[in-house]
């Protein structure tokens, strides 16, 4: 049975993504010893599912199209810079979301569909976030450098659909192929 890495996420789209670019080139400078993320692979995760069955992209595609008849497109504002674990230790450089009940209620149909199929993702607190870099040491100087940044806003995001991605992993990166997709029609 060959498996794949996978994980469903919504793709950024319109101006904010452009702003969003910028503050991560303009991190880039003052930061070069961040990996940061390839713009075209930015995204809003909202299950990571790990190494699944080939077989089972069908059965997460169908069930992926009902959610998208029940939930509208989501509306949210893209700011506020923050590490993972702290800024004291970060590992994970991000973008919050903010507004976000209407993604926590996707995340919450999306897990449930996952449960339903005996997929759980993983069981990871579920933080609305875009992943914007990672730090190959975790670096308190990292955090002082991000301090300016810590209240930047993007702006408004319309998020309209739901793709069940498979990640490849690479030397330079994780190549994300869309292999299901869904649009918010609720």
């Amino acid at each position: 049975m060959q498996t794949l890495r996978a994980f469903i996420a919504m793709p950024l789209e319109g101006t904010v993504f452009d702003r969003i670019v910028n503050l991560q080139r303009e991190l880039a400078t003052r930061l070069p010893m961040v990996r940061w993320v390839s713009p075209e692979t930015l995204h809003l995760t909202l299950a990571f599912l790990g190494d699944i069955p080939e077989e089972s992209l069908e059965k997460i595609g169908t069930s992926m199209l009902s959610i998208g008849d029940i939930f509208a497109p989501a509306e949210v504002r893209i700011g506020g810079l923050g590490a993972f674990p702290d800024l004291k230790r970060p590992r994970v450089v991000w973008l919050g979301l903010q507004g976000d009940e209407a993604l926590r209620n996707l995340h919450t149909a999306v897990t449930g569909m996952l449960s339903r199929l005996q997929m759980p993702p993983d069981d990871k607190p579920f933080r609305p976030h875009l992943t914007l870099g990672r730090c190959r040491q975790p670096d308190p100087a990292i955090g002082r450098q991000l301090a300016p940044f810590l209240d930047r806003q993007c702006g408004q995001l319309r998020l309209t659909r739901l793709i069940l991605y498979e990640s490849r992993l690479t030397p330079r990166g994780a190549i994300h192929l869309p292999r299901r997709e869904t649009p918010l029609r609720g």
